[in-house]
């Protein structure tokens, strides 16, 4: 394997500047000095030795994600669209920055501190946190830590967050139902209760109920497990019921909504005739399924961009204000959800 030395001698530089443009430390020579190293590197498909990196004093150059998800066992985290496009996105926000991303799947605070601090990372992502997890992380590390959608206690720690109007998300949407003629909606997610971001959207849904003169009960919350074999029978329960009089169902995702929508169709429903469906997130899977699901729609490469921008600005120990970012959603609107005459 290629050294550090023979790329030096093959590109006319020191050994010393191959090695500041691998740590990503070329700021002070020249663009010409450092794309001719770069191309050197390419040319001879120098591998780096990261362990080495590792023990050195100047910095893994990694950045740890965290996908706080507690049911790795059962189901690939993965596998849900939105999950899948937010990795790819900081995949992408990371390396541009000159940085390498270490995902790690975890619903255990410490095994994910613990791993994060064996590979020396320079600063840690944390994605779908509750709040009692927040404060964990939080007081375990010194690393510096940026959330993304997670929710906290109010109990003064300081932390980063990049997350959606989750609760208003919902509201408009749930206002789009009833404008639409249903006045029997129902909200589905999988906590008991939810929490977090489903617990927000639910508040959200909940709110334009009771703001509109509508029943916002607990019968108006219907539980579909993460788990494909239980969703499934509550939804054969559902359907054979039919539908408990509700005209609109709202998935807090559109991973459920699309997965449920193409479960009830498979067994002779018709969407939206017999029933409205709408999601949250405006994932590939809103366009590519038939009908075209109505959901809101959140921007997630910007969620990406804005929770590294903010890393970056306290690796740099520059000032972080806010500290607290909401993006604002939009009502995405296609053919799920039917007009009911009024």
């Amino acid at each position: 394997m290629v050294t550090i030395k023979q790329i030096a001698e093959y590109a006319g530089v020191s050994p010393s500047t191959v090695s500041h443009v691998l740590n990503g430390r070329a700021q002070k020579m020249s663009a010409q000095t450092r794309e001719k190293v770069e191309r050197t590197l390419r040319e001879h498909n120098y591998i780096s030795n990261m362990a080495g990196r590792l023990l050195s004093n100047n910095g893994s150059r990694i950045i740890g994600v965290i996908l706080s998800y507690e049911r790795r066992s059962e189901f690939n985290a993965a596998r849900d669209t939105f999950f899948a496009e937010i990795i790819g996105a900081l995949e992408q926000e990371i390396r541009s920055s000159g940085y390498y991303m270490m995902l790690y799947t975890s619903d255990n605070v410490g095994e994910g501190l613990r791993i994060a601090a064996s590979w020396k990372v320079e600063g840690i992502i944390v994605l779908g946190a509750l709040a009692c997890d927040c404060a964990l992380y939080t007081e375990g590390t010194e690393t510096p830590l940026v959330f993304i959608d997670s929710y906290f206690y109010d109990d003064g720690k300081p932390y980063v967050n990049i997350g959606l109007h989750d609760k208003n998300g919902a509201y408009q949407m749930t206002e789009y139902l009833i404008r639409q003629g249903h006045t029997r909606l129902a909200f589905l997610a999988d906590g008991s209760p939810p929490m977090g971001v489903d617990g927000e959207r639910l508040a959200g849904f909940t709110d334009a109920l009771r703001d509109n003169g509508l029943p916002a009960g607990e019968e108006h919350y219907i539980r579909v497990s993460h788990k494909s074999e239980e969703r499934y029978a509550a939804l054969s329960a559902l359907m054979e019921e039919n539908f408990r009089g509700f005209t609109a169902l709202f998935f807090a995702s559109d991973f459920y909504a699309v997965d449920s929508m193409n479960f009830l169709q498979d067994r002779g429903c018709r969407v939206p005739e017999d029933i409205s469906i709408c999601g949250f997130d405006d994932s590939m899977l809103s366009v590519q399924c038939r009908p075209k699901l109505t959901t809101v729609h959140q921007t997630v490469s910007q969620k990406a961009s804005c929770a590294i921008a903010q890393l970056l600005r306290i690796l740099r120990k520059e000032p972080v204000d806010p500290r607290i970012i909401r993006l604002d959603v939009s009502l995405c609107i296609r053919n799920s959800v039917k007009t009911i005459n009024k």
